[in-house]
């Protein structure tokens, strides 16, 4: 996470519950607050109802990875918290990312990604496909 800092402190934590918004998914909730300056924060938590620290240091894992997959699209100026719901075991990594995209999207905090250039539509004169001479 390059752009995005990180929350630490428990009343950082406490002012984005207590002021912002929040968006629930299926495998976790987002808790979002604006903020004056113009970089993001990131904090990751897990629910109390998952019991073993394996499940939620690997819950903590899979939330920050999804994330950082989607950080450069993310709109900048938000304290952002991402927080696993409990269950019996750990999602697999591409519903966790779908949820994760899902949430920032709902809030509002994506750019739209880029339309993708089709493949043979591309802008190249008949000099760039020609074989180099060497």
């Amino acid at each position: 996470m390059k752009s995005t800092g990180t929350l630490k402190r428990n009343y950082e934590f406490a002012r984005v519950y207590r002021k912002g918004k929040y968006l629930p998914g299926r495998h976790a909730v987002l808790h979002f607050l604006k903020k004056p300056t113009g970089t993001n924060r990131l904090g990751v938590t897990v629910g109390k109802g998952v019991r073993t620290s394996v499940l939620r240091n690997r819950l903590k894992r899979l939330l920050r990875e999804s994330f950082r997959t989607v950080e450069t699209r993310c709109v900048p100026g938000y304290d952002l918290i991402l927080v696993a719901k409990a269950g019996g075991t750990a999602p697999p990594y591409r519903e966790m990312e779908r949820d994760v995209k899902g949430l920032l999207a709902r809030a509002g905090l994506l750019v739209p990604e880029p339309p993708a250039k089709e493949e043979g539509h591309r802008d190249e004169t008949p000099a760039d496909r020609a074989d180099p001479v060497l």
